[in-house]
């Protein structure tokens, strides 16, 4: 997690907003997409419902997207919100509970700008078994150096061309910074997001990221 500062500092502008997301029997909605003013700006649900946003204000409304349905809520000078979902319908209320967890949800779900999700069936349909040549086929924009990724390998997601800085993206596993994505199998995954602007890293996201999320350590 980003201490707070630096969210501040690095595209996470303004207090964080925080929100979880049921069904109508209580059971989290996981992947619901949700967003502000602009659908590049957006935030995903975990397995748990949980999300996060930065720079919503009282008079916004949360645009919600879900098995093709799409909701308005407005949110009415909340500062966190639960939301039960009913096909059509919903139930939304304030959480201060949610309110008092600060920038946890914002600094792993909130995107910026361009992102592409895979997920792990995308990964598993490859037929093979190592994430980053997976990865490779799947993404165009993805540029893979040398044939051992980790031990001298490089990965290039911006087509970013530099004589003395770093060119690669920032590897991301279940939260944690790695150094590369060496030896992780395809089927332990549960989705990927490339991320080509991951400025709610900080400068370390300046040339994007591959944020991994596997089976075990939940999508976050």
């Amino acid at each position: 997690m980003l201490p707070m500062a630096t969210m501040a500092q690095n595209g996470g502008q303004g207090e964080p907003f925080n929100g979880m997301i049921v069904d109508i029997n209580g059971a989290p909605v996981k992947r619901a997409r949700i967003y502000v003013t602009t659908p590049n700006r957006y935030a995903l649900t975990d397995r748990k419902g949980r999300f996060g946003l930065t720079n919503v204000q009282p008079t916004d409304t949360l645009h919600v997207n879900w098995n093709g349905v799409q909701y308005a809520i407005p949110v009415d000078n909340r500062k966190g919100i639960r939301i039960r979902l009913a096909q059509t319908q919903y139930v939304a209320e304030n959480d201060d509970e949610l309110v008092s967890i600060g920038y946890d949800y914002v600094s792993t779900r909130e995107r910026f700008n361009a992102s592409t999700t895979i997920t792990g069936e995308e990964l598993v349909r490859t037929n093979r078994y190592d994430l980053v040549e997976a990865l490779q086929g799947l993404v165009p924009s993805l540029r893979i150096s040398q044939g051992n990724f980790g031990e001298g390998a490089t990965a290039n997601i911006r087509n970013s061309v530099s004589i003395s800085g770093p060119t690669e993206p920032l590897y991301v596993v279940d939260g944690l910074i790695v150094e590369s994505l060496f030896g992780i199998n395809v089927h332990t995954v549960d989705h990927v997001d490339i991320l080509k602007d991951a400025n709610i890293y900080g400068a370390r996201g300046g040339n994007g990221a591959i944020v991994v999320y596997t089976k075990r350590g939940g999508t976050k």
